[in-house]
This record gives C-alpha cells, structure tokens and sequence, in this order.
C-alpha cells in the first residue's frame, strides 16, 4: 500500500454549526479513533485526502494539539468519508488508528486481466465481483489483485479461488464466489432474430411484386401481338 504524510489540528468545537463554519473557512471536520486510541475531532484539509478516499493507504497522521502545543502522531487510515450530494466535494472523514504488527481487514480491488477467447468469439464478458476483502498486515496489503481471464471461453467462470494469492494474504470472502463469468449474446441473438423474421416480408413483397410484373408482361406481350395482327391487316388491304 502507499503511505502518505497529512497534518491535522485537533478541534473543541463540534456540532452543525461548528462543521458549517470549518467548510466555509476551507476545512471539513474529521475524527481518529483505535483500540487504543480516544476519539479525536480534527480539523482537515480536504485537498490533502481528496486523491486518496478511493484507495488503501497508510497515513501518517500529525495531529497539532492546540491546548497542549504538541504533535501527536498515529498510523491511521482512512475508514470512512461523506461527500455533499449536490458538488460531490468532501464534507466529513474518519480515520482508524491501526498497529503495524497487526493484521487489518480491508477490500481490495479485482484487476482483469488480458482478453478472453469467448468475447474474441462473441460472449459477453460479466463482472460479478469487483472487490474482495482481505485480511494481512498493512504493508502486505496489495494495491490490486490481478485475474487473468484470457483463456476463458463462453460459459467459462473464474472464482475467488482462481486468483493468486500471495501466503501472507488471507481471503476473509468465500473462495466459491464467482468473480467472472462469460456468457452468450442472448440479446444479440433475439435481435438477428428479429431481423431474420424482417427480412422475410420483403422476399414475400418482391414475390407478389414479380407475379404482379410477370402478369404486366403477359399483358404487354399480348398487346403487341394485337398491334402486329391490325399492321398486317391494313398492309394486306394496301396490297389489294
């Protein structure tokens, strides 16, 4: 995981109108808690966590005690956040205090990897699980965990089991649990279906069409023989 370095102040006042002054001022208000920690209100920079709410990382957190005049440092990370509905900007964040030497639970993304042989082919590839969660020390806990799915085929599966997992990395979810799955078009297949069943109507159309044109044809043709009969009944009139 990465690690980061973020200074913090603590903070007395707390409440709505505490929190409302701290956001039109450019600060959200925050909190750090342990197992062997006390809460602590703070006041936060949201710049400073604003690239790192979406992912596991370890952070150095200074805590400035205003009454005190002293730092405080914990190893923290970041448990939980809120953002505002409307600008999407960050208005509260939590921080866990965590040991080093002790293992931590956390989710950790799923990284697909390569092109599978069924949607070269045509499947439809389908993502079921997007993150698991893992318990290991912090260090050792992975940014990503790769699942190469190029040799999958249509109506392949690939489970938690699959990935490789490295020893020092326990799976908390079950290994059973299907991550991804390639599948068949169905809707593709309805749709050329349907287009099949269009298609048909017109062979129908052009068929009444041609009978219609072949009847057209007879009629012209007997019309002509008619105009041929009436020139040579007027030539053998001129002849006599």
């Amino acid at each position: 995981m990465e690690r980061y370095e973020i200074k913090v102040k603590s903070r007395t006042e707390t409440g709505k109108g505490a929190a409302r002054k701290l956001r039109r001022n450019g600060f959200i208000p925050g909190v750090a808690y342990g197992k062997s920690l006390e809460s602590i209100p703070l006041v936060v920079n949201p710049e400073d966590i604003r690239n790192k709410v979406n992912e596991n990382a370890i952070i150095d957190l200074e805590i400035e005690e205003t009454e005190e005049a002293d730092l405080k440092e914990e190893i923290v990370m970041i448990k939980d956040y809120q953002k505002d509905v409307i600008n999407d900007k960050i208005i509260h964040v939590d921080f866990q205090q965590i040991s080093m030497d002790e293992k931590i639970n956390v989710d950790v993304p799923v990284n697909l990897v390569g092109t599978s042989v069924g949607v070269e082919e045509g499947g439809v590839l389908q993502q079921l699980l997007r993150e698991i969660e893992v318990s290991a020390l912090p260090d050792n806990v992975p940014e990503k965990l790769d699942l190469d799915i190029s040799e999958m085929e249509v109506g392949d599966s690939l489970q938690i089991k699959d990935l490789e997992i490295k020893e020092d990395i326990e799976i908390v979810d079950s290994l059973e649990e299907v991550i991804v799955t390639v599948v068949t078009p169905t809707e593709e297949v309805e749709e050329e279906v349907e287009l099949e069943e269009e298609f048909i109507e017109p062979e129908v159309i052009g068929e009444e069409e041609l009978e219609e044109g072949e009847e057209v044809g007879e009629e012209a043709e007997a019309g002509e023989e008619e105009e041929v009969t009436e020139e040579e009944e007027e030539q053998n009139q001129y002849e006599q």
